[in-house]
């Protein structure tokens, strides 16, 4: 019956004829509509719509443009950017909540009064009564490094660091940095109720939220006010129908149930490239899929226990098995496709005589491991289950049990950020600044591994400050060299992205970094 309802949803809308639907089917449901506090890409998929930010970037590329902010500016000393904001900018409306202003500088106060948690500042109240810490803001380090966020006039914001950090304008385009609304914080915290921001979220971008359904469907509808909808057309509804089932939302995008599927495995791609309805919107693979070792336990505290395990794996029987022709051996935690990448690293051989004869001289075998299984499909890593059985099967040939394990994709992630597990399957999708996406291997950072070097963090410190590209890629490389003698991660692959999508769509553009936005997309 739910499967019918959620079907009737999309198909109901068409036969009207009255409105245009957009129809997603989507790889999960999310576990919070407040983008501040998740670091699930299933998460922000359904955020993208519904907020803005102060800063974008153009579509397909890593170009930065525009948005909440009109411009922004440099002091001579690298620390403080000063932000104009765009005028005229309205706010969603919600069952619950009635704007009556338009968005201003103490939208921004709020917003990042929360990211950072500070009590005694804008937004301070509200972190009080809802206390969270923002994953984002702990792995990009953003307690230390914002110093001082100030409101210069109405629409005029001035964010003050505490050293040069070249990453951080392109940090602002990420949706957890998506700008909240104050007056709507100040009614729910005045009606005692704060947790209602995480579901009913007000935003000011080109979607509003009508109604969701847990592991069914999420509705939006076209946000009327959106400051860009002269430039941008919109379906009139957005729908999401939610489709953990690789399979299934092939089988959905071939019955013309869906107009776009989230990414597919490589089997369900293969199939529907035969389909002529069908077309592919494909990236360069801007990821890494790892396998992210726990250094809490004590075997895997040490170096050249990683080294062996790493070594153990087949890489490149996983690549043809599990990948197909959308994936390429991994060689480095940073993605191939960004500038910042070494590529005079090379992938780490497989050899499991090595492997075991390390094993043997380290004097841990027999060596006992949970190895966690991704439950979602990804494009760096397409068949999570598959790949953990294949590691299982070649550490079991130099003397290590592996006993795998799996849960709910929004479980799995709490799960890991708690260190239950031994060695786990995830992945990064990356961003244009290789310092945010190596930044996941800093101290504190919500990682998998628990891994603190702090001649790594130096290094990425050192880029941060650098603001020209040129100065801060030999840094890079240098971090990358010492993360793959150390492992932490095993970087796996760097997986190509392939979104399907109907034929008949138009003006679909897939990130780089695997963000999906759906303005501008009609469904024919």
């Amino acid at each position: 019956m739910r499967r019918l309802a959620a079907l009737l949803l999309l198909v109901l809308p068409l036969l009207a004829g009255a409105d245009t639907t957009l129809r997603f089917c989507a790889a999960g449901s999310p576990k919070t509509f407040d983008p501040a506090m998740t670091d699930s890409g299933v998460d922000h998929i359904t955020h993208l719509p519904i907020f803005g930010t102060l800063i974008e970037t153009q579509r397909g590329t890593d170009q930065l443009i525009p948005g909440l902010a009109t411009s922004w500016s440099l002091s001579p000393d690298g620390l403080a950017y000063t932000f104009e904001l765009r005028r005229g900018v309205a706010w969603q409306t919600t069952d619950e909540f009635k704007p009556t202003r338009e968005f201003n500088a103490d939208d921004v106060l709020f917003t990042f009064g929360r990211l950072l948690n500070r009590p005694d500042g804008p937004g301070g109240a509200f972190a009080k009564a809802l206390p969270g810490v923002s994953p984002y803001v702990v792995s990009f380090g953003w307690e230390k490094l914002v110093r001082k966020v100030e409101k210069l006039g109405g629409q005029q914001v001035r964010i003050t660091l505490a050293e040069r950090d070249a990453s951080f304008l392109s940090a602002l385009t990420f949706v957890f940095a998506a700008i909240q609304s104050a007056e709507q914080g100040a009614q729910l915290l005045k009606a005692g109720r704060p947790q209602r921001i995480a579901q009913q979220p007000v935003g000011t971008g080109p979607f509003q939220l009508k109604s969701f359904r847990q592991d069914a469907v999420i509705r939006y509808v076209k946000h009327p006010g959106w400051w860009r909808r002269d430039e941008r057309p919109r379906a009139d509804q957005l729908v999401f129908a939610i489709t953990p089932d690789a399979n299934v939302r092939a089988q959905r995008l071939k019955r013309d149930e869906c107009d776009i599927a989230a990414p597919v495995g490589p089997a369900e791609l293969a199939e529907l490239k035969k389909a002529p309805a069908i077309k592919l919107v494909t990236a360069p693979g801007m990821n890494v899929g790892i396998l992210a070792y726990n250094t809490r336990r004590p075997a895997l505290a040490r170096p050249e226990v990683r080294q062996a395990l790493d070594m153990a794996i087949d890489k490149a029987a996983i690549l043809r098995t599990v990948y197909g022709d959308a994936g390429v051996i991994a060689s480095s935690p940073i993605p191939a496709a960004n500038w910042a990448h070494d590529e005079t690293l090379r992938p780490t051989p497989h050899d499991p005589a090595r492997a075991r004869a390390l094993l043997e001289k380290a004097g841990v075998l027999p060596l006992n491991l949970t190895l966690w299984a991704m439950p979602v499909v990804r494009a760096y890593n397409p068949n999570g289950q598959l790949m953990a059985q294949m590691i299982q099967a070649d550490w079991a040939k130099v003397g290590v049990t592996a006993r795998i394990v799996t849960y709910e994709w929004g479980e799995y992630l709490r799960r890991i950020d708690a260190g239950e597990h031994d060695a786990a399957l995830s992945g990064w999708y990356g961003d244009p600044e290789p310092a945010n996406t190596a930044g996941q291997l800093a101290c504190g950072a919500f990682s998998g591994t628990s891994w603190c070097n702090p001649v790594y963090d130096k290094l990425l410190a050192e880029a941060r400050q650098a603001l020209k590209r040129e100065d801060r890629k030999p840094l890079y490389a240098r971090a990358q060299r010492l993360a793959m003698q150390e492992l932490p991660w095993s970087p796996i692959a760097y997986g190509q992205l392939a979104v399907p999508e109907r034929a008949t769509v138009r003006n679909f553009v897939l990130e780089l970094d695997g963000s999906m936005y759906f303005d501008g997309v009609l469904p024919r």
